[in-house]
C-alpha cells in the first residue's frame, strides 16, 4: 500500500516551486506515496484538516509557531524545509546560505568591484545569514560592505517611509557598486528604485538577486542576475529523508545544507568596474560582441596597446585573460539560451558564436563539468 504524504509548501514563489518539483520527482522515480499538497501561501495558518491528518509523514515548510504546533500535533514522521528552525528536533533540509553569499562576492570581484553592499530582510534567517556572511567575505578582501534592512521596524517604519529610507541609501552608495539582494523581488524592487534614483543599471550600482525566479528576473529591466539555489536537490533530499524515517530507518544528522548551482547571469550585473580605461574599454566590448564571432586581435585593435601588454594589463585587473572573458561570455550566454528557451544545440552555438556545436559542448564540459543537455535538465523550471 502506497504511504499518504502531506506537503505544507505554499506555491507562490519559485523556491517553494523548486521544492515540489524535487518532492515529485522522487515521487515518480519511486512511485510510494501519494500527495496531499493544500492551496497554502506562505506563511499561512496550517490547514485545519493538518492537526487530525492520518496520513504516514509531513514535509513542511515551518514558517511560524502555529504550523509548528499543528505538525508537532500530528506525531508523525515529519521533515522541514525552512529556515526558521521552529521545530528544532526534526530533520532540516535547506541551501546552503554562506556559500550563497560566497558566490555573489565571487561574481562581484571577478568583475572587479571593490564597493559591496547588501539589502534583505532581518526577520527572515535567510537573509540575516546571507548578510552576516556577505559581510564577512567582503571583510576577508579588507572592504566594508554597507547593509540596509527594508523590514528594520525599530521605529515603527511604514513600507513608504522604509522605500524613502532605501532611496536615499541607493542614492549615497559608492559608484561603481556591487549590490546583493536576498531574493529577486527584493531585487526587481531595487532596479526600480535605482531608475528612480539616478542610478544606472549595471553601470552605477550592479545588482544580483537570488532564487532565479524566471518571471521575475526576465521581466526586470534591464533583467535581473540572480543565484540559483539548489530547491529541487533540497525538495529531493528532504523527501529521501521522509522515506527513510517511514521506513524505520535512522537519519544520522539533523540538518542537510545544498551549495547553490551557480549563477544565471544577465544585464543587471553584465557590466566591469576596473579603473584601468583600456581595460574597461576592452571588457565592454567583448560583453557586446563576443557572440559575434570576436577574436582576441578585435579586442585589441579598441586600444592603443600591444596585445601583450593588453592581456598582461588585463589579467592584473580581472585575473583572467581576453580570450578567456571571450569564452566566458559566450559561455554564459549558452547558459540564459539553455536555461529559458528551447532552442537546439546547433541554434545555441550559432547565437553564441560558436562556428559548431561540438566545439560548444567541449568548452561546456570542459568549464561547467557538465555537459549542455544535462545543464538543461538541471536548470529546467
Amino acid at each position: 500500500m502506497k504511504r499518504s504524504v502531506a506537503l505544507v509548501i505554499e506555491t507562490s514563489n519559485e523556491y517553494a516551486r523548486g521544492l515540489l518539483r524535487g518532492i515529485l520527482r522522487y515521487q515518480q522515480e519511486h512511485e510510494k506515496w501519494t500527495i496531499d499538497l493544500p492551496e497554502q501561501h506562505r506563511r499561512a495558518d496550517p490547514p485545519r484538516w493538518l492537526r487530525t491528518y492520518s496520513g504516514h509523514g509531513i514535509i513542511a515548510r515551518i514558517e511560524t509557531k502555529s504550523i509548528a504546533r499543528a505538525v508537532q500535533a500530528t506525531q508523525l514522521p515529519a521533515v522541514d524545509v525552512s529556515s526558521a528552525r521552529e521545530l528544532s528536533t526534526i530533520p532540516w533540509v535547506e541551501t546552503d546560505d554562506q556559500k550563497i553569499a560566497q558566490l555573489a562576492i565571487q561574481h562581484f570581484f571577478e568583475k572587479g568591484f571593490r564597493h559591496l553592499a547588501f539589502c534583505g530582510e532581518g526577520s527572515f534567517n535567510w537573509s540575516r545569514w546571507r548578510r552576516d556572511a556577505f559581510v564577512a567575505e567582503a571583510k576577508k578582501a579588507g572592504i566594508n560592505a554597507l547593509v540596509f534592512h527594508v523590514d528594520d521596524d525599530s521605529s515603527g517604519m511604514t513600507w513608504p517611509h522604509a522605500r524613502r529610507r532605501l532611496m536615499r541609501w541607493l542614492a549615497e552608495l559608492p559608484e561603481p557598486c556591487g549590490l546583493m539582494a536576498a531574493y529577486d523581488s527584493l531585487a526587481r524592487r531595487l532596479i526600480d528604485l535605482c531608475i528612480q534614483a539616478s542610478r544606472r543599471v549595471p553601470e552605477s550600482i550592479a545588482i544580483l538577486g537570488v532564487d532565479d525566479d524566471p518571471l521575475l528576473c526576465q521581466l526586470a529591466t534591464p533583467p535581473l542576475s540572480s543565484i540559483v539555489p539548489d530547491s529541487e536537490g533540497a525538495g529531493y533530499a528532504a523527501a529521501e529523508q521522509l522515506d527513510s524515517i517511514m521506513s524505520g530507518k535512522k537519519i544520522k544528522r539533523l540538518d542537510t545544507l545544498l551549495p547553490p548551482l551557480g549563477i544565471a547571469t544577465r544585464q543587471s550585473t553584465d557590466t566591469f568596474a576596473v579603473e584601468d580605461k583600456d581595460v574597461s574599454v576592452s571588457a565592454h566590448y567583448i560583453l557586446a560582441h563576443a557572440c559575434d564571432g570576436i577574436q582576441v586581435d578585435d579586442v585589441v585593435k579598441q586600444t592603443q596597446l600591444t596585445r601583450r601588454a593588453l592581456e598582461t594589463r588585463f589579467k592584473k585587473a580581472l585575473g583572467k585573460t581576453p580570450h578567456a572573458l571571450i569564452i566566458e561570455t559566450r559561455l554564459s550566454k549558452a547558459e540564459r539560451c539553455l536555461r529559458e528557451t528551447a532552442l537546439t544545440l546547433e541554434q545555441i552555438a550559432d547565437r553564441c558564436g560558436f562556428e559548431y556545436p561540438e566545439y560548444l559542448s567541449v568548452l561546456f564540459k570542459k568549464h561547467r563539468n557538465m555537459t549542455p543537455g544535462e545543464y538543461r535538465q538541471q536548470h529546467r523550471h
